[in-house]
């Protein structure tokens, strides 16, 4: 399947910066030749998920959705953790520290952030074991 989602940001240059580091921690580059006033990442244009950013068509300022949010795999809890550090270190602002949460099987690890435009994404890996993660 291949998916995207978009964001609106009310500052490319700002939001590029945020998600360049949050994406480096997944190993998921900037997509090339993106036209003026967007920003892409993913693996290609044709396959898996992308992920862009731009101002929103209507001209109207970009604003967040409550309950609106986006999840993105890691490979492991270390891998949560730097993209929590990310993007905390680009603007990002904490909205849920790595680790695992009651509501969720405890085998679910993630963490999430808020964008330097307020969106809501998390960061999650399945398969969390505790004892094999020296970073908890």
């Amino acid at each position: 399947m291949n998916i995207y989602t978009t964001f609106g940001t009310n500052d490319l240059t700002r939001a590029v910066r945020f998600y360049d580091a949050v994406f480096a921690v997944l190993d998921q580059p900037r997509l090339p030749d993106w036209p003026e006033g967007w920003a892409g990442w993913g693996q290609d244009y044709d396959n898996g998920t992308g992920f862009w950013v731009c101002a929103p068509f209507d001209g109207s300022p970009a604003s967040t959705g409550n309950g609106t949010m986006v999840g993105f795999p890691a490979r492991d809890a270390a891998q949560v953790r730097a993209f929590h550090a990310a993007g905390l270190a680009h603007g990002g602002t904490d909205a849920g520290v790595p680790g695992t949460r009651p509501y969720y099987t405890p085998d679910f690890y993630v963490a999430y952030l808020r964008d330097p435009d307020g969106n809501k994404v998390s960061c999650f890996h399945y398969h969390y074991d505790p004892a094999t993660d020296a970073g908890d």
